[in-house]
């Protein structure tokens, strides 16, 4: 998606959609996250240049609690689920 975008500069986390800085309340790994990706914008020289940070999520990611996470915040902000597709 990244690369399709063709950002100026892009910094890429394997974790789930919507917690790009790690896990709530985990401010040393969220502090470093956001460290490594400023200091790799700083130094980018390449247009659309992209770096994978090699953080750990700890567990695998599940898509059943993810959804559940979705339906109870949208639950709590009193809004609906937003269907959206990708163009082909």
């Amino acid at each position: 998606m990244m690369k399709r975008v063709k950002a100026p500069r892009n910094v890429f986390v394997n974790f789930p959609l919507g917690r790009p800085c790690g896990k709530p309340n985990n401010t040393q790994m969220q502090t470093e996250i956001l460290k490594d990706a400023l200091n790799f914008l700083k130094s980018a020289q390449e247009p659309g240049e992209l770096i994978d940070l090699s953080y750990d999520w700890g567990s695998d990611f599940d898509w059943n609690d993810y959804m559940n996470d979705i339906k109870e915040m949208l639950e709590e902000e009193g809004s609906e689920k937003q269907e959206w597709k990708p163009e082909k």
